[in-house]
């Protein structure tokens, strides 16, 4: 198993983690429901780490954002041990979702925090702060990510 754990230091201040999530999973993140994102490759980032959530078709935004407060990777029977009840899946949708692989990455969330007023992908190409929305993750400099907050005030 390989853990990284943000504990008490201060978020990366060089960078963010854009996620991309279906709009259900984007919701039950920002409600506070679902605590833990499954990712089938383990993103390459500092912990702790501000994540902001982009809600895929048909919505098409961003929609808040949380704190990646550890990241796991492990045997798949594991995180579904540990993590399970967090995911917002039932077993087998977190069996299918890692179809064809042994591994996998749990992202342990916190602070979830909707935004007042969501950003359209129109508005993102608009502005140049997010040209086309990640398939599962990307990263984007602290610069960007805060003009990106600033859009949301």
């Amino acid at each position: 198993m390989t853990e990284s754990m943000g504990g008490e230091r201060p978020l990366d201040p060089d960078r963010m983690i854009v996620l991309s999530l279906k709009p259900r999973y984007a919701g039950a993140i920002l409600s506070g429901a679902k605590t833990v994102e499954l990712r089938r490759i383990e993103p390459k980032i500092s912990v702790p780490t501000r994540a902001l959530i982009y809600a895929s078709t048909p919505v098409k935004a961003l929609l808040g954002t949380c704190i990646v407060e550890r990241v796991t990777t492990d045997r798949l029977a594991v995180l579904w041990k540990a993590y399970g009840s967090r995911t917002g899946l039932a077993h087998a949708e977190f069996r299918d979702y890692f179809e064809g692989l042994e591994m996998g990455s749990a992202l342990a969330l916190s602070g979830a925090r909707r935004f007042g007023r969501p950003i359209p992908l129109a508005d993102l190409r608009t502005s140049r702060r997010l040209e086309r929305p990640p398939q599962s993750f990307s990263y984007v400099d602290a610069e960007t990510g805060n003009r990106l907050l600033q859009m949301a005030a």
